[in-house]
């Protein structure tokens, strides 16, 4: 028997967990952590029509989840980002499935081929588009729901409002 090795490289990309924004492409949507609360400017508040910023909640970080609470100094929204960002199980086609810190429970991103075309635009590719969906679902304080970001439903279009806001 031959012993046979492979030469492996990983790439690393700016769509969860730290990242600088620097390397964007011209034209594409940062996700949530790359303007996250201890970054150069605070996070928005996912509901749409307040102008409020996340903060950190004075509950904190909970080691169960892998979560950080995030409450909105205007409106009182609560919601959650993962400290080490989302983490792909799997998919299958443009159905993905992502994790977050130590917890059992998953988040599940939909993507509509439409959904993907209109973000490829932006420069998203549908793998980024996923995991930004996811979270931004977090943000939104959705631990479980299935998030569907096709045309037609009604969080596709708080979705894109939101990354699409000044």
């Amino acid at each position: 028997m031959v012993p046979r090795t492979a030469e492996v490289t990983v790439q690393h990309d700016n769509s969860s967990g730290p990242a600088d924004h620097r390397g964007l492409p011209a034209g594409a949507v940062p996700s949530p952590d790359l303007i996250a609360s201890n970054g150069p400017a605070p996070l928005r508040c996912p509901i749409h029509k307040c102008n409020g910023f996340l903060n950190a909640d004075a509950s904190g970080y909970d080691s169960r989840t892998g979560l950080e609470v995030l409450v909105c100094a205007q409106c009182g929204h609560r919601g959650f980002r993962s400290r080490d960002g989302v983490i792909l199980l799997f998919r299958g086609g443009y159905e993905f499935k992502f994790s977050y810190g130590p917890s059992l429970q998953t988040v599940t991103v939909v993507l509509s081929s439409a959904a993907v075309n209109l973000w490829g635009t932006h420069g998203v590719n549908d793998d980024q588009l996923a995991k930004i969906a996811a979270e931004w679902s977090l943000l939104c304080g959705n631990t479980t729901k299935r998030v569907h970001l096709g045309i037609p439903a009604e969080e596709f279009a708080d979705f894109y409002l939101y990354f699409c806001q000044k």
